[in-house]
């Protein structure tokens, strides 16, 4: 583990030297409105979703950028935003029983209508990506036919992604493709045929793009313990994200420090104990 400490010290200081552009590359881009008033909520939303990562605060965001979309409805970067909003906010609830679940369905089903709503307006990576993640997730606890039949739809909108800017949200593919094979049965990734070892490349490929972006090493974890029941690998990948300094990717220190409060839960889950202990 402190080799592993030392590796990354090493890697940080190296990343350090890069020009100052080059963090912002794999950034979620803003969306930007010549309505001032569409502006202003969408800066509201943004500085919101700084604070955490709560259904809360994604349901406020969802308010937020709804409104946006009233005052500029052909911005297709707007609807992408929506649609990104409402898959946060179904992903940050509770799923443990069939109310919670159908109820799931439905904000996905929101977040799949906005993607294709910026779609028919200008196809875009985010419009791709986003339409790809509702998709899943809205047949996580559907049916393995259901799962079967959705595969081709979220595949092709995936690809669409990794063909034309892989590095998008910090090489999000990776992540969707290593919780997808988390979450669905074995049996689906059987019966669509999908090879486990494209999404072993996708979430390399991701940690490779941005190092610092530490929830690709958390979905890597969750991926590896779950898929392969690998908990070296699974624990490696923790101690990666848990050792890391949340703020050396300034735009996404949020979002790794949440991914570190969800590398301990793992590491409990996966160990018994608290992290550091094993």
């Amino acid at each position: 583990m402190k080799r592993n400490r030392i590796a990354w010290t090493a890697l940080l200081g190296i990343l350090t030297l890069l020009p100052a552009a080059a963090a912002l590359a794999g950034a979620l881009p803003k969306p930007v409105s010549k309505n001032a008033e569409a502006q202003k909520l969408v800066d509201q939303a943004w500085a919101l979703e700084k604070q955490d990562s709560t259904a809360a605060i994604y349901k406020q965001c969802v308010g937020l950028a709804e409104q946006a979309v009233k005052l500029d409805p052909q911005n297709d970067m707007l609807l992408v935003d929506l649609s990104r909003y409402w898959w946060n906010y179904g992903d940050n609830l509770p799923k443990a029983t069939k109310e919670q679940q159908a109820q799931l369905e439905e904000i996905y089903a929101k977040g799949i209508a906005e993607a294709e709503k910026s779609l028919a307006i200008k196809e875009t990576v985010p419009g791709h990506y986003w339409l790809a993640v509702n998709k899943a997730s809205s047949l996580e606890f559907s049916s393995i036919f259901s799962q079967v039949a959705g595969f081709p739809t979220i595949y092709s909108h995936s690809d669409y992604v990794t063909t034309n800017e892989p590095d998008y949200y910090y090489g999000a593919p990776g992540r969707l493709w290593s919780e997808i094979l988390t979450r669905v049965p074995k049996v689906v990734v059987k019966m669509v045929g999908w090879d486990v070892n494209e999404a072993v490349g996708l979430i390399n490929d991701a940690i490779k793009l941005e190092p610092r972006y530490l929830d690709n090493y958390v979905y890597k974890a969750r991926f590896y313990w779950v898929y392969f029941v690998d908990k070296d690998e699974a624990l490696k990948n923790l101690e990666l994200a848990l050792s890391a300094d949340p703020s050396a990717l300034p735009e996404a220190a949020t979002a790794n420090r949440v991914a570190q409060r969800d590398a301990k839960e793992l590491w409990k889950k996966i160990t018994g104990k608290d992290y550091p202990s094993k």
